[in-house]
């Protein structure tokens, strides 16, 4: 993926591209780095088509790339959310840009940006053939703790290790977010260098599932006052008592399959890209494992599944049902 923005300044550019995947950030920056590398600066109005969703049809596609640049090497037909890579979508209208790929004129580039993509579909296999399928995923802890470093380097601040573990397990995972949460820190330490644990206390806003992570953590260790201040704080904060349930239920079921696939000799590396969670989320969850054996995680969540049905059913308010099951394992 890095190749591509070292292909794209020495004016190396593919015919199409398909960008999609769950890491929207990088897809939003790849697709600027593109834009700014075919497009110099003020040919953008002549020589670029944007088509979304519905508008996005064979035929505008075709003509807007069948058109010649003006005042510029190539155009750019940027085509977002068209649906076209789906089995259930609009199989006419691919079938038909299928055929239109493998005759792409050389004066330019088509670029597909899709939220939802299925490999097996005949464009995907298409744009693969004729030119390249980027698939941004999510990134991975290391790399994501690069990237962090990176940005803070950029702006003249550091962060430890430490601080820097504090930072990820405090705020949302999404890239974006990461980056805004940063701009915060920085724009708060002014001429300061260093950015620390205090500073992310103070400034950073905390995730709801950091909050859920300390409570379920809280009621791993016993510690009731603890679990239910948390509880009531997310709910004075209008969080929903059932989407809390949700992710107490989500992570009692991490904690139980980290334990059991430990227990099969996995490393806690294998069991973060099996599971799709963070390095310091196995290793917490590992812990947390220990405080009670199998059966017993298998029984929360159980009683967890119930207490969900409980509430759909109408049997228990959804407020008082969750309370009571955190009560419930912070006292066993």
């Amino acid at each position: 993926m890095k190749e591509l923005k070292k292909q794209w300044k020495n004016g190396e550019f593919g015919r199409c591209y398909l960008f999609f995947g769950a890491e929207t950030y990088l897809i939003k920056d790849y697709e600027t780095a593109l834009t700014k590398a075919i497009l110099p600066e003020g040919t953008e109005m002549m020589n670029h088509d944007i088509f979304e969703e519905k508008r996005a049809t064979a035929a505008a596609i075709m003509d807007a790339a069948e058109t010649f640049p003006f005042l510029n090497e190539k155009r750019l037909v940027t085509v977002r959310n068209s649906e076209f890579f789906q089995k259930s979508g609009r199989k006419e209208e691919a079938e038909r840009l299928k055929g239109f790929l493998a005759d792409l004129p050389e004066s330019v580039c088509l670029l597909f940006v899709e939220e939802k993509v299925e490999k097996t579909s005949a464009l995907y296999k298409a744009v693969a053939k004729y030119g390249q399928a980027v698939e941004f995923k999510k990134l991975t802890e290391k790399d994501l703790s690069a990237w962090v470093r990176k940005v803070c380097k950029d702006n003249g601040m550091q962060m430890s290790e430490s601080v820097l573990g504090l930072f990820l397990q405090t705020v949302d995972h999404d890239m974006e977010n990461i980056e805004g949460e940063l701009m915060k820190l920085i724009a708060y330490k002014g001429d300061e260098k260093e950015i620390r644990a205090e500073d992310i206390r103070a400034v950073c806003t905390v995730s709801l599932e950091a909050r859920v992570f300390d409570l379920v953590k809280a009621v791993a260790e016993k510690r009731p006052e603890k679990a239910v201040q948390i509880y009531r704080t997310l709910l004075s904060l209008k969080e929903s008592p059932y989407m809390v349930l949700s992710l107490i239920t989500r992570q009692f079921r991490f904690i139980l399959e980290t334990k059991l696939l430990s227990e099969g000799g996995l490393s806690n590396d294998a069991i973060a890209a099996k599971l799709d969670i963070r390095d310091f989320a196995v290793k917490e969850y590992l812990r947390q494992s220990k405080r009670f054996p199998a059966e017993v995680w298998k029984a929360a969540m159980r009683d967890c599944l119930e207490t969900d049905l409980n509430i759909k059913l109408g049997k228990a308010a959804e407020e008082t049902a969750a309370e009571l099951l955190i009560i419930n394992y912070a006292t066993k």
